[in-house]
């Protein structure tokens, strides 16, 4: 008997084909013939199941209807305006079980306005006491352990560019950008939302004003569209539109929106001015310093696609502190952007990875050149750590046949470092960074299947100065109509002028071939960067001179099955070489394997290989020495519990051996997270790690002789995170982190030609001290309240310690003693009031 099963959404079609023993018999002579009409008639089945199966999963349409009387956004439905819009239902499981129905209803009506979109939804629910409803500050709501209903709109009809506007069960909006599989959190629009609780469920009722989109200027509109339900307490999400879990990108599998005909895109146009005031204490000063500033972020929508951003003498005081380390590698450390107008709609100057923000207001060009530069008799009085920022413009948008451009300029002060002579007294100042201006230009083709292909240019020049650096990069993405497989690829060419006739030039190049839908993925990768290219000026690059060579292969089951909702799992081998001279430098092979249980308990286990030694050429800190490093393997894993419980936890470790030296390492992280109600969360995060015998770099001798240092490293690193949210409207946060790295010196020995270390041990012409402690303490605490769209009014302390030259201790406490004795506290208040020219139009 030949059986075919196909479920189609809500019934079961069962095709028998044993009837046709009894019935092909009148045509069919032989046996053979007989088998071979079964054959065919079972490839015509399967071929109409295939198609009904398409048909169900093809993009549904909504038809909204235009309002003269907009409804009052207050979370009822019972206004004239909702009485008979059309209401899109019959949604679809997400997860966790892709294509069935949901266990509740939705039901969602869509009507417009001349001004803006509203979005009426009704989620029923079985259970009205137990939907989620904790509380969190906007734009983390995600995390917040709550019933959230999302609209996703996409006005260019792209498939790649949305706008996505989030309300919790609380409350809590939140919203973001999308750009393909990018999606940028930091965005945010101005928009209203309420919701009420009643016996049935909850109903969110949103106006998203089309201020807030960009949208082309047609006749009629046909916009993407996703709606989008989950419940928190049994971890289920659907949405109207049919979304494929094996698809990697859900932006482009959305819905069609039609009906909106006639509306013009309105000026765009809004001024944010703020106020600030600073009180400081400096350790070295008892006297409080005190200072206020003044300035303004301004929004102009110069048509229906571009935008126009400008800071005017910002002020990011209020920022959350970096979570500083110990840098022991020949590389700097890459620390995230965290001020708003740098995260906020970004993703087109970050096309080709040749922008890093940080560089904007960071660290002067010369700040570490002056100690060299100084006199035996002189000392640094000042130096700043940081350029100031006087002003930052930005224009953005994306054209309806789907080119986006970007223009960026920014504008940094002069910065000058102040030596004092310490027998006369007189004072010189050095110039660390003159006047400095930076600027990005970018063109951005998206195409059809989230396709797209970029070209960007970097550039950066010194005022009353030959420097200057400009970086050139491309990069493309080209997937086939399934979406199944996608090439990609980047160049990149880099110039930097020191000065007069000193060009550098440099390339990068970089390939790859994917599959990126299925049950089985995988991802080929060949990557060049050549010896001389230095996108750093603008850009962010830990090493140039290297060739890598990458695959990865996942293999994945997303429908559950036993206890099991979903077990991810992957292999990978990277293998890399210098550029120039083309010289083997490592080699890796890596597993991880992820399961999560229907319980929502995870667990992972993971390990990486190394078969060879490691010949390093950057850790000596001199062109062309190598270091052999020992082959070191690790094995780890990881356990996390149900985050909706009022208590839960995660836990993950590893150790690694290598095959010399006696050298071995391993770390523990304990992180418990408490949830004692809906307005309150507590994680701490415990992090121990222990190297021993590891090995590096220690000095260069006048000989030129390369020591490095076999030693021990303890890190021990505390975190607490208190938040609390008082309304969906205001919060307090709390943020305290403790580092402490501590590094004894137990041998040194020469680094040979051979690229091994000196069989002498203690390096006998070798005394200086090298043993190590550093501390880094910050306490961030912010208070939050939205007290009117946009606007905001913040209140700000902060205790921050970063001494590299705390006593040594062995004890935790003993050391912490010695911390806390030197802080720098600050504290702030900032008020930013948000006026838009369409609302003082209807006044």
């Amino acid at each position: 008997m030949l059986i075919f099963e196909v479920y189609i959404r809500k019934y079961k079609l069962r095709l028998w084909l044993n009837w046709c023993d009894k019935n092909i018999s009148m045509f069919c002579i032989t046996e053979k013939s007989k088998m071979r009409f079964k054959y065919l008639l079972s490839v015509l089945i399967f071929y109409f199941i295939i198609q009904v199966l398409s048909s169900q999963n093809a993009n549904r349409e909504f038809f909204t209807i235009r309002t003269d009387n907009p409804p009052k956004i207050d979370g009822y439905l019972n206004d004239d305006a909702w009485l008979n819009a059309p209401i899109a239902s019959d949604f679809y499981q997400y997860e966790p079980y892709n294509g069935k129905d949901p266990s509740q209803k939705s039901e969602v009506k869509i009507i417009y306005s001349n001004s803006a979109l509203y979005v009426g939804a009704v989620l029923y629910d079985e259970s009205p006491d137990s939907i989620s409803t904790s509380l969190s500050k906007r734009d983390d709501g995600y995390n917040a352990n709550a019933d959230f209903f999302v609209v996703i709109i996409n006005p260019f009809n792209d498939g790649i560019n949305s706008f996505e506007f989030t309300v919790t069960a609380s409350g809590v909006q939140n919203d973001l950008r999308h750009t393909g599989t990018h999606g940028d959190l930091s965005w945010d629009a101005v928009w209203k939302s309420e919701v009420v609780l009643n016996d049935e469920g909850w109903v969110v009722e949103m106006e998203i004003p089309y201020s807030a989109l960009r949208f082309p200027k047609t006749e009629e509109q046909v916009w993407g569209l996703h709606l989008f339900r989950f419940i928190n307490r049994i971890k289920e999400g659907s949405t109207w539109n049919y979304v494929s879990q094996e698809n990697q990108d859900i932006v482009s599998q959305d819905g069609t929106l039609k009906g909106i005909k006639n509306i013009v895109p309105p000026l765009r146009l809004s001024v944010t001015p703020y106020i600030s005031g600073y009180l400081e204490k400096d350790p070295e000063n008892e006297v409080w310093g005190r200072k206020f500033k003044g300035g303004m972020d301004l929004k102009y929508g110069i048509n229906e696609s571009f935008t126009l951003d400008m800071i005017l003498i910002p002020d990011f005081g209020q920022v959350e502190s970096d979570d500083k380390i110990l840098n022991l590698s020949p590389f700097e450390i890459n620390y995230s952007e965290k001020r708003p107008f740098f995260t906020e709609g970004n993703e087109l100057f970050s096309k080709a990875n040749i922008f890093y923000s940080r560089r904007i207001g960071g660290t002067p060009f010369k700040y570490d050149d002056i100690e060299e530069l100084i006199d035996t008799t002189e000392e640094v009085v000042y130096n700043p750590t940081e350029t100031r920022l006087l002003n930052a413009t930005k224009i953005s948008g994306r054209l309806p046949i789907g080119l986006g451009i970007g223009v960026f300029n920014a504008i940094t002060a002069e910065t000058t470092a102040e030596i004092e002579d310490t027998i006369t007294g007189e004072t010189r100042t050095y110039q660390t960074q003159p006047f400095t201006n930076y600027n990005i230009l970018v063109f951005d083709q998206s195409m059809k299947n989230n396709s797209y292909i970029s070209l960007i240019n970097t550039n950066l020049q010194h005022h009353n100065s030959t420097y200057w650096a400009n970086v050139t990069g491309s990069e493309f993405k080209l997937a086939n109509k399934e979406q199944t497989y996608a090439i990609s690829g980047r160049l990149n060419y880099s110039q930097v002028n020191e000065q007069a006739d000193s060009l550098v030039k440099g390339h990068l190049l970089n390939f790859g071939i994917e599959k990126i839908k299925g049950n089985f993925l995988f991802e080929i990768e060949r990557n060049y960067k050549s010896d001389s290219y230095d996108p750093n000026d603008m850009g962010f690059l830990y090493n140039n001179n290297e060739v890598t060579d990458f695959a990865e292969f996942q293999y994945n089951i997303y429908k559950p099955f036993w206890k099991v909702l979903y077990w991810r799992n992957y292999f990978f081998i990277v293998h890399s070489q210098l550029y120039d001279p083309r010289k083997y430098t490592g080699m890796v092979m890596g597993f991880n394997s992820r399961t999560t249980f229907k319980n929502q308990l995870s667990v992972g286990v993971f390990g990486n290989i190394a078969p060879k030694d490691k010949h390093d050429y950057f850790e000596a800190r001199e062109d062309g020495r190598l270091y052999i490093a020992p082959k070191i393997n690790s094995c780890g894993g990881w356990i996390s519990s149900d985050y909706r419980k009022i208590f839960a936890f995660d836990v993950n470790g590893y150790y690694a051996k290598a095959n010399k030296y006696d050298q071995s390492s391993w770390q523990i992280v304990i992180s418990p997270r408490l949830r004692p109600n809906n307005q309150m969360l507590l994680i701490y995060n415990f992090r121990r790690e222990f190297e021993k015998n590891d090995i590096g770099y220690a000095d260069t001798e006048d000989n030129g002789n390369i020591l490095f240092g076999i030693r021990d490293r303890t890190t021990i690193t505390n975190t607490l995170n208190i938040a609390y949210t008082f309304t969906n409207k205001a919060s307090l946060s709390f943020r305290l982190r403790h580092y402490w790295s501590r590094l004894i010196y137990g041998q040194f020995h020469e680094l040979l030609e051979s690229g091994y270390l000196s069989n002498e041990l203690n390096y006998s012409d070798y005394k200086d001290d090298h043993d190590y402690n550093y501390n880094n303490f910050n306490i961030d605490l912010i208070y939050t309240w939205n007290f009117a769209p946009g606007s905001e009014l913040s209140v700000a302390g902060k205790i921050n310690i970063d001494d590299p030259d705390v006593p040594m201790e062995e004890k935790y406490f003993n050391n912490f003693s010695n911390v806390i004795e030197s802080p720098l506290i600050s504290g702030s208040l900032k008020v930013l009031y948000y006026l838009d020219y369409n609302y003082f139009k209807k006044k």
